[in-house]
């Protein structure tokens, strides 16, 4: 699920990259009553290009999405001098699950009928 609302800016090399956050919910530890707590991880998105046009162009948070892509770091220093590093995924397909939900809704509605 989209976190936060996709954001594109312009690379200085001419690419357009947006950047995204991904939330995924998994089970934790069990409570007393032997219901679930859940647990969230946020994961960094950047898709390049078309491909984030179109993501901040039909995105936005709580967009169900299924994102194929490789893992890639990135290093730097920050302003005082310290190390920073990140791990973020960086996209080649993006799949617009609530578009799909849609879809299959129009589709039994069309066979219902």
């Amino acid at each position: 699920m989209v976190g936060i609302r996709p954001r594109r800016t312009l690379h200085t090399l001419g690419h357009s990259i947006a950047n995204l956050s991904l939330q995924t919910k998994r089970y934790g530890a069990r409570q007393e009553d032997g219901s679930w707590l859940y647990e969230t991880d946020g994961i960094d998105v950047e898709a390049i290009d078309k491909l984030a046009e179109t993501v901040t162009a039909n995105l936005q948070r709580g967009s169900r999405v299924r994102v194929i892509g490789s893992l890639r770091a990135d290093a730097w220093q920050d302003r005082e001098g310290n190390p920073r590093k990140r791990l973020f995924v960086r996209a080649d397909d993006v799949l617009f699950l609530d578009a799909l939900a849609s879809l299959d809704d129009a589709v039994v509605a069309e066979a219902s009928q």
